[in-house]
């Protein structure tokens, strides 16, 4: 019975495209159509607990309906489930009882009805697919930076599309006063991602302070590359953002990095969100002087820890838990005229202090303090005595943490070193932790016995037999002398010539003339015969150098410094080696 053929091209193409357009993977859609032609054989013959099996081969797909072997005399025969011995054996004469028998299905006896059920199946298992595959991509990207277009423009969202999917923008996530136009390329932040039954959903956000943290990070290299850390940020989307920035090295400026040259840097984050202004200013263990900062432009005169003349709703045991955490709510003290500007408009600026620090903060003028009868001196400096507290006990835990780290470091280390092969059993390598193994010597030398035993070591009384014994066995093994090769002629030394006596023999070289030319002549001979003699003739005792005494002088002590640095005075060279050779000769 044939199958099944796909090689329809209108089928191919189709399969291929809605691969494309879903980012689905070939073999998951195969999957998926196996299981759906066998749910709908199941549903045709109303039997869900029926075996098929789907097989594609050769771009044909075939239905086999898989039935178990039973006797025939059995009382719970199930034509849904099992066939009869006596009809299995029509089919294959060697089945017995408990075998399967594969029966291939006529696909045209299946109804339109039913395929539409394997089409409706197909599309609920492609969206799971999707609405996994999108959970698994942007579930461990949250709070990272990504660009979109925007699809569609909502009155109360926004819908962007990103890679593989569409992120949705809430009116809430927006930037306030912000335009928005669909074709328009944007920039958010992953703030959450969810899954449901109607498939996963991804919510960008524009109004997040940590979208302001990734734009610096993009513009400023010292940040993304850790050397200058961004400790906290806090933000009113189109208002202000406030953020206290860390430098690891004591030669890089913090602030005058995130602001860039003639602020650049932080110009480019600023046109990125609208114009809103944006604090930036130096980060500080000090929990006091970091409230000072945060609440800039306002200048403040002290802080210290609330207590209860500072709020009468404050108890004993209040204050305890706050100690026991160190967030103790906090008490800043500003002139009259400044109290509005350390609140701010609509009070965003202490309630930005509030988030950065993570502190309640309560500001008073300086006159309700003196009504409250406070010492600001003393508070001060039991606020300040606390804070040195707290940041000797933040560092030594820091250090105990580190130090923890490096030993558990260490530990996997030495884990690795020993899971390596030493080439040692164990017992080898206590023994030599203990000491007991004094040295390993290797002997290259291959003609040793394999079965040779090893040489215990003798007490001290017989030392000299064993030494004694020892010089008689090197006496047998030693071989014969290896007779000598005949050695090469030591080259002679070279005589000292002064400068006279090289500038008398280059008279005798005669200059190199280039070839010429020149016309043959009856006398050549005579000339060739003249020029022969003339090269055989020795000067005469008159040609040769006189020296001066001076010159002398210097000849002899060059010759006498040049002995006496001649390998001849080498004490290394054993002249009794060369006896022989000159015996030879």
């Amino acid at each position: 019975m044939s199958g099944i053929s796909l090689k329809n091209k209108n089928f191919i193409d189709g399969m291929r495209l809605f691969e494309e357009d879903r980012k689905v993977d070939h073999e998951f859609v195969i999957e998926t159509l196996k299981e759906a032609i066998a749910k709908t054989y199941q549903k045709h013959i109303d039997a869900p607990e029926a075996q098929v099996r789907v097989s594609i081969e050769k771009n044909e797909m075939h239905v086999y309906h898989q039935l178990m072997v039973v006797d025939d005399e059995t009382d719970t025969f199930d034509e849904t489930l099992d066939i009869l011995l006596s009809d299995a054996l029509e089919i294959n004469p060697e089945a017995k009882v408990g075998d399967i028998i594969e029966q291939e299905v006529n696909f045209d006896e299946i109804g339109r009805t039913s395929i539409n059920v394997a089409k409706q199946m197909l599309k609920q298992r492609i969206k799971e697919y999707e609405k996994q595959r999108v959970y698994d991509e942007y579930k461990d990207k949250e709070y990272e930076l990504i660009s979109g277009v925007i699809k569609t423009i909502e009155d109360k969202f926004i819908l962007v599309d990103i890679q593989h999917t569409i992120g949705i923008l809430l009116k809430s996530e927006q930037i306030p006063g912000e335009v928005y136009r669909e074709g328009q390329s944007i920039k958010c932040i992953i703030k959450e991602v969810s899954k449901n039954s109607k498939g996963s959903q991804v919510v960008l956000s524009r109004a997040d302070a940590m979208f302001v943290k990734h734009l610096f990070e993009r513009e400023v290299p010292e940040i993304a590359s850790g050397l200058v850390e961004i400790k906290a940020i806090a933000r009113e989307a189109g208002e202000r953002t406030k953020m206290a920035v860390y430098s690891r090295n004591e030669d890089v400026d913090a602030i005058g990095a995130c602001i860039g040259p003639r602020g650049s840097r932080v110009q480019a984050v600023i046109g990125e969100i609208k114009g809103e202004k944006v604090d930036v200013f130096e980060w500080n263990d000090d929990i006091g002087e970091l409230v000072k900062n945060a609440l800039s432009p306002a200048e403040v005169n002290a802080c210290f820890y609330a207590s209860e003349k500072t709020d009468p709703e404050m108890t004993a045991e209040d204050i305890e838990e706050y100690d026991k955490y160190n967030k103790r709510p906090l008490v800043v003290v500003v002139d009259d005229d400044k109290l509005s500007v350390a609140i701010g408009k609509r009070g965003k600026n202490a309630k930005l202090a509030v988030k950065l620090t993570n502190r309640k903060i309560d500001i008073k003028t300086q006159s309700e303090i003196d009504e409250l009868g406070i010492d600001v001196d003393e508070e001060v400096m039991k606020f300040k005595a606390d804070q040195v507290r707290i940041i000797k006990e933040k560092e030594k835990k820091e250090f105990l943490k580190r130090q923890e780290e490096a030993l558990k470091r260490n530990a996997e280390f030495e884990e690795q070193l020993a899971a390596q092969d030493t080439g040692f059993d164990e017992t080898t390598l206590k023994e030599m932790d203990e000491g007991k193994v004094e040295e390993v010597v290797a002997i290259p030398d291959e003609s040793l016995a394999k079965d040779e035993k090893p040489v215990e070591k003798a007490p001290e009384k017989e030392e000299s037999k064993s030494e004694e014994k020892a010089e008689e066995k090197v006496e047998e093994v030693k071989e014969e002398p290896k007779k000598k090769e005949p050695r090469k002629p030591l080259a002679p030394k070279p005589e000292y010539k002064s400068k006279f006596e090289d500038f008398a023999d280059a008279s005798k070289k005669e200059e190199s003339k280039p070839e010429t030319k020149r016309r043959r002549k009856k006398d050549d001979e005579d000339r060739r015969v003249r020029a022969e003699d003339l090269e055989k003739k020795e000067y005469d005792e008159k040609f040769k150098p006189v020296y001066s005494d001076e010159e002398l002088e210097e000849i002899e002590a060059q010759e006498a410094e040049e002995m006496e640095n001649s390998w001849i005075n080498d004490d290394d060279i054993d002249f009794d080696e060369y006896e022989d050779y000159y015996e030879e000769d």
